[in-house]
């Protein structure tokens, strides 16, 4: 089943927002697998349904253990590595595509 994965996040305050986006962009040219690949800045103002999210990461793979491949990627560490710093919050949720059923 097709999962998936998304990636939000906010930046530091001295942050290169450009730079992050593009850094996180060089990843599906060097790890393959992913189906489809989609990042972003919020637009928008922020309205009563809470905090907003700078910047957003979506990105389908074809199971969980193809993005489980990528996620262990040692580019994929790298990255995550190196960005780090520039993160002030950041959040992840993996879901399978058409499963609309909720767990706990």
């Amino acid at each position: 089943m097709a999962i998936r994965h998304v990636f939000l996040w906010n930046v530091t305050p001295d942050a290169d927002p450009v730079f992050v986006l593009n850094r996180l962009n060089e990843l599906p040219d060097t790890i393959p697998g992913a189906l489809s690949w989609t990042s972003g800045a919020h637009q928008g103002e922020e309205g009563n349904s809470g905090a907003l999210w700078q910047y957003a990461l979506v990105a389908d793979y074809p199971s969980m253990e193809a993005l489980e491949a990528y996620s262990d990627h040692p580019f994929h560490q790298q990255v995550v590595e190196e960005l780090l710093p520039f993160f002030a919050d950041r959040a992840v949720c993996d879901f399978a595509l058409g499963e609309a059923e909720a767990s706990n």
